[in-house]
């Protein structure tokens, strides 16, 4: 039947309502079929809904003879139940016809299907043949008590059936104008009370950082900040944790007091804040105290600053980027929202990845970078000079696709951002932490970024051309290059052989040293000895690009190279080249270990292939030979949690990250600004507040809570823990106060103890205010992404008293200490003082003449098929 779970969800918690349980198998609803109601379905709706309960409910005592247990079950334990389950295909057809909606088997929200079946099984059962049209009315300074009786009265004119008489409820919505401070009220019916998930205005994004320092290990960090804030934000709040411990470490002693919450504190207070003790009465002292007062606090502010400073320029030292299996996709711009980071299927933010990358270094002597301008070979083969190679222009929030750049137009797929003017700072933190070190950097300093991933070679299971392959692997690595155009092939294997000794197992780090091989290549070619000048290395010609297909002997064999690993440019994914042509299976362009300038460009993704003798030494880089394996797995296997990732808000004593239902009635009544309204007094638009609270309880309190969330950027669920009793459920915080208000709860009381007249419930004698608590008998819990999910419903017997938990066609029982969990979604309470009552308190069950109809009538119309109409 597809996807049916929010379908059993809701209609089990509906047939678990003891009234409306009884209102369909007592046949008491065909005395209130409405088959001329034009809202409604003609009484299909109600018949196959009351067929459906019926069939649930057919055996229920032989059935709960036997699901009957004399112990309880412990909390976290679900016991199965055998049970008999059916298939409601008729059920399902026949909604599907009455709202296309519902049509097909695809997964729709149970709080949708619940206000489809309440609203239209209102109207097939509605008593009410002729609605007439009536005006809301206005306050015009009458009591709320009137007021509230004549919106109710209103309604029950138009509407009039159990559904009303068991769910519906009676808000009152308070408008008060800001300019002549005119309150207007409005007393609507509620059959849902939709509360609203507070939410706290910063949220959490945790990182993986992978530092610049050699001695330093990969770190998981928390950081909060604004739900608005871009990614350079979090760039600074990271940055402050970063300096925190890195102060702490370089002095234990006086540690530099640094808060990586958003509220900071100042951290160079050079002036002692609590002087000693001087005499009151001379007033040279006096005024020498109120010196250092005031300069304490200019140090202070000058002292924040320049940390704001150090934050902001550490933060521009930071990249993140969308990590694949060992290989990096693209950089994440910093302009870039939170709320594009969002997953789209469960609307949290992600796993971020981010790398600590070189400063912005001085910019070199003219004379020094003249010399290495030769000409360089780009991508496409073309000789130009080096001094218009890779423009350092800013990225828009476009991110980078394979082969294309930030910038349309530009070849700086992988640039980051511009760097601007920094100061020198000359403290002695500073200068063992590379990322402030940026002494007078200008403001026209080339960049260029390079991602970095591993490759070694292993053999195929069912070979078809050749017998092994490259396969990607490890943790892949992100450089930041200043003046790339005047690297050489040297250069990029020593910077690359400095920052990657930290990402391999120990006993391939011997292969990074220059003195481990003595003989080491410069190209493909051969090797280079002593003799060889400079200045012919220094020619300047077009150099030759070297395929590297899976048949050449230099793959990962032949001689071990300087650093037992050589450098090839690949695609994005690292699998094969980047420059050739597809047809002529290269792996990747070799990119020459020698002195001339080198053919890789900005934006390129370099595999580093690393000797088979170095993968045989290292024991294959502790990777599984020849079996599939998670790399982002392995890679977080050995990660470091930072003491961040336990700061948390902790507002329940039992849970942590939780909220309370009381929070969420707070601020479901909480007053709100509306910009433009209507105000009566002023017969114009003006700005006004408005203010929700409740006036009349419905007997079955249908909470709804608000979990999914759609924005124009961005569509989530949020997951927080909602903390609500399942006994005693107290609703006076929010419900309206009114002193006149005539008090008629004592008058039912001692009505229904005299047992003179039934119907002592009924929703136009019943004022709904004389019982504020009550108690939980269903939920409905949604599990799950956003997109998709699975519903199932925990239910309390009235008969046992016990929870079950109904999952499909299973039936679980379970702990009432499990039903409070974080997938709650829709909430059933009873009102206590109804607890007990019977159809008759609440309904006229009599036959009526002229109205209903009889049970061969129901069944004719259900049999006539939808008539085709060709207009």
């Amino acid at each position: 039947m597809g996807n049916t779970c929010y379908l059993n969800s809701s209609v089990q918690c509906l047939s678990h309502t003891p009234i409306l349980r009884d209102y369909f198998t007592s046949k008491a609803y065909l005395n209130d079929i409405n088959k001329t109601n034009p809202l409604g379905h003609q009484g299909r709706l109600a018949q196959v809904s009351a067929v459906l309960i019926n069939s649930l409910w057919k055996h229920s005592k032989q059935q709960n003879s036997v699901m009957v247990r004399k112990r309880g079950v412990s909390p976290g334990q679900s016991i199965p139940i055998n049970a008999p389950s059916l298939t409601p295909k008729t059920f399902r057809d026949t909604m599907g016809k009455l709202n296309e909606l519902f049509a097909g088997n695809e997964q729709h929200d149970a709080q949708e299907l619940l206000a489809f079946l309440l609203s239209g099984l209102s109207e097939d059962l509605n008593r009410i043949v002729d609605k007439p049209y009536i005006e809301a009315p206005d306050s015009d300074g009458r009591p709320d008590a009137e007021l509230a009786d004549i919106w109710w009265s209103n309604h029950l004119k138009r509407e009039m059936s159990i559904i009303v008489a068991l769910f519906t409820g009676q808000y009152k919505s308070l408008l008060t104008c800001r300019t002549c401070k005119y309150e207007s009220a409005r007393f609507e019916p509620f059959c849902f009370l939709q509360l609203p998930l507070p939410e706290d205005d910063q949220v959490t994004v945790q990182f993986i950082f992978f530092p610049l320092d050699e001695n330093s290990v990969i770190t998981k960090y928390s950081v909060r900040i604004r739900h608005d804030g871009t990614l350079h934000d979090a760039y600074v709040n990271l940055a402050k944790v970063l300096y925190s411990d890195r102060a702490k470490v370089q002095d234990d002693d006086k540690p530099i007091s640094v808060e990586f919450t958003p509220e900071e504190s100042g951290m160079d207070g050079s002036v002692d804040k609590n002087p000693s003790t001087i005499d009151d009465h001379d007033e040279s002292c006096t005024k020498l105290r109120e010196q250092s007062s005031s300069s304490e606090s200019e140090d202070d502010s000058r002292g924040e600053d320049r940390h704001e400073e150090k934050y902001i320029r550490m933060a521009d030292n930071m990249a993140a980027v969308k990590m694949g299996e060992g290989f990096i996709f693209n950089i994440l711009p910093d302009s870039w929202t939170l709320a594009k980071l969002n997953n789209r299927e469960t609307g949290e933010i992600p796993l971020t990845y981010v790398y600590e990358v070189d400063p912005i270094l001085p910019a070199r002597d003219e004379a020094s970078i003249s010399i290495r301008k030769p000409k360089v070979m780009m991508n496409n083969r073309e000789d130009i000079d080096s001094s218009t190679v890779m423009p350092n222009k800013s990225h828009n929030d476009e991110p980078m696709k394979d082969g294309e750049a930030y910038n349309k137009g530009s070849t700086d797929s992988l640039s980051k951002k511009n760097s601007d003017e920094e100061e020198v700072t000359k403290s002695s933190l500073e200068k063992e932490n590379p990322s402030l070190d940026s002494s007078n950097a200008p403001s026209e300093v080339k960049t260029s970024f390079l991602a970095i991933c591993q490759r070694k070679v292993e053999l195929t299971k069912r070979p078809f051309l050749y017998p092994y392959y490259m396969r990607v692997f490890g943790t892949p690595l992100l450089l930041r290059v200043q003046e790339l155009e005047g690297f050489t092939g040297r250069d990029l294997y020593e910077l690359i052989a400095k920052r990657i000794k930290k990402y391999i197992p120990p006993l391939a780090v011997p292969f990074l040293s220059q003195d481990s091989n003595t003989l080491y290549e410069n190209h493909p070619d051969g090797h280079e000895t002593g003799s060889t000048k400079k200045s012919e290395r220094l020619r300047g010609k077009k150099r030759q690009q070297f395929k590297t297909t899976t048949d050449n002997e230099e793959l990962s064999a032949g001689t071990v190279p300087r650093f037992g690993f050589r450098l090839r440019i690949t695609c994005r994914e690292g699998t094969k080249c980047a420059m050739c042509p597809w047809f002529e299976c290269c792996l990747g362009c070799l990119v020459p270990d020698d002195d001339y300038p080198t053919i890789v460009m900005c934006g390129d993704t370099i595999a580093i292939d690393w000797h088979m003798v170095v993968d045989l030494a290292s024991g294959g880089f502790d990777v599984p030979i020849g079996e599939p394996f998670d790399t982002i797995g392995l890679m977080l296997a050995n990660v470091k949690k930072h003491r961040t990732c336990h700061v948390g808000k902790n507002r329940y004593s039992s849970y942590r990250n939780s909220i309370t239902i009381e929070e969420c009635l707070h601020s479901f009544s909480k007053e709100e600004r509306i910009p433009e309204a209507y105000c009566s007094k002023c017969q114009e638009f003006r700005d006004q507040t408005k203010c929700m609270s409740l006036w009349r309880l419905p007997p079955v309190m249908i909470i709804h809570l608000k979990r999914f969330q759609f924005t124009q950027h961005m569509r989530r669920k949020l997951r927080e823990l909602v903390i609500f009793p399942v006994e005693g459920l107290d609703f006076s915080p929010i419900i309206a106060s009114d002193k006149d208000h005539r008090a008629s709860s004592s008058t039912s009381k001692k009505t229904k103890e005299d047992d003179h007249i039934n119907n002592v419930f009924r929703p136009d004698l019943h004022d709904g205010r004389a019982e504020p608590l009550y108690d939980l008998y269903g939920v409905v819990h949604h599990q799950g992404a956003l997109s998709g999910g699975h519903y199932v419903a925990s239910l309390k017997s009235d008969e046992d008293g016990r929870w079950r938990l109904f999952n499909d066609g299973q039936i679980y029982e379970i702990s009432s200490k499990d039903v409070v969990d974080s997938s709650a979604y829709i909430l059933f309470y009873v009102r206590r003082d109804v607890k007990g009552a019977t159809l008759d308190d609440f309904w006229d069950t009599e036959m009526r003449e002229g109205e209903g109809m009889t049970e061969k009538e129901m069944e004719d119309i259900m049999k006539q098929r939808d008539r085709c109409v060709i207009s």
